[in-house]
């Protein structure tokens, strides 16, 4: 299949926005659908409704966090109908450990033409608390907080179960940990994404 569905994935921290910006470079034309773009309206629906901005609290989970991701899974499927390569930028942490969701991803791109690749980022707590606390975000001041604790509910290990239950065409480990492991995934996920397209 030509067209590409690509999902780049890790905890918060990991490195998602170098390796996504890095991937569509490379692959030379893409469209990209980062989750921390519906910030600001997620925001608003804070502030509109006088709960405090916590992206890991009780009201986000209750009553944002599935149409947030929802919002940018249909955006990312009808973007398939006008482009041959879509990248999606998230987190993913319950949707990407949900084989039948996952599954279900993978026919809604094959409904379009298109294959899903899963690029999870492989990391560890103290790399993504060494990276938090480096770019200073607010959505990070209470997990930085307590990262201890935050760490705990995170799940870090790769999404193996994905390639074992056949739920993604493709699952691609991705080394951030130094510039040489960088380098050396990127090269090797171009090389997979391009020889997919040809």
């Amino acid at each position: 299949m030509k067209k590409k569905l690509i999902l780049v994935a890790a905890p918060p921290a990991s490195g998602k926005n170098a390796v996504t910006a890095k991937i569509a470079e490379g692959l030379g034309h893409a469209a990209v659908f980062d989750k921390d773009d519906l910030c600001p309206l997620v925001s608003r629906v804070f502030d509109a409704t006088g709960n405090e901005r916590d992206m890991d609290g009780a009201f986000y989970r209750e009553h944002i966090r599935d149409a947030e991701y929802g919002t940018l899974f249909r955006l990312a499927l009808s973007a398939l109908t006008f482009e041959d390569c879509v990248i999606v930028n998230a987190p993913l942490g319950k949707e990407i450990r949900d084989t039948a969701f996952m599954t279900g991803l993978k026919a809604d791109a094959r409904e379009r033409g298109a294959a899903l690749y899963v690029v999870w980022l492989l990391s560890s707590p103290a790399l993504c608390r060494e990276r938090m606390a480096k770019r200073g975000a607010e959505r990070d001041v209470k997990k930085l907080a307590d990262f201890e604790s935050y760490a705990k509910t995170v799940r870090y290990d790769p999404p193996l179960a994905l390639a074992e239950a056949n739920a993604v065409d493709r699952l691609i480990l991705f080394g951030t940990a130094s510039p040489e492991a960088f380098e050396k995934s990127l090269k090797n996920t171009l090389e997979i994404l391009k020889e997919a397209g040809d």
